[in-house]
């Protein structure tokens, strides 16, 4: 993961080589309870687009979901908006990663450093927000 100040949201990059603060997702864990804590800008990850290509296809093939706040269906993730995704689609993710065969060394630690950050996170939460920004 890229060096990030305190203040700021840490980035995981694979190839992403253009200027900061471009289009892409932020990941944050969630909890579904009334007196939720506000997440720390540590605690989330932010991955460019370009990067993300490589993730969004193991999320894809589990759509549609359904939003655990609002209960309605979710088609597909949304670029533009909150996508609250379950533990449980989280779970399924890591068990797909695990099982692939990565021989580029670049994209291998990029999953490693994502599957750290997923399983990390996701134990103590409800799920995983991917949020757009496009």
């Amino acid at each position: 993961m890229a060096n990030q100040a305190k203040d700021s949201i840490p980035v995981l990059i694979y190839r992403y080589q253009g200027p900061k603060r471009n289009i892409g997702f932020t990941l944050s864990p969630f909890l579904i309870e009334d007196d939720q804590q506000d997440i720390s800008l540590q605690e989330m990850l932010f991955i460019y687009n370009e990067d993300f290509d490589y993730i969004r296809p193991l999320l894809d093939k589990h759509f549609p979901l359904t939003n655990p706040y609002t209960m309605e269906t979710m088609n597909g993730l949304d670029p533009c908006w909150d996508n609250p995704i379950g533990k449980e689609i989280w779970v399924a993710v890591l068990e797909e990663l695990d099982q692939q065969q990565v021989e580029d060394p670049e994209l291998a630690v990029f999953c490693q450093q994502f599957k750290t950050w997923i399983s990390t996170h996701v134990q103590n939460a409800d799920g995983i927000e991917v949020t757009g920004n496009l």
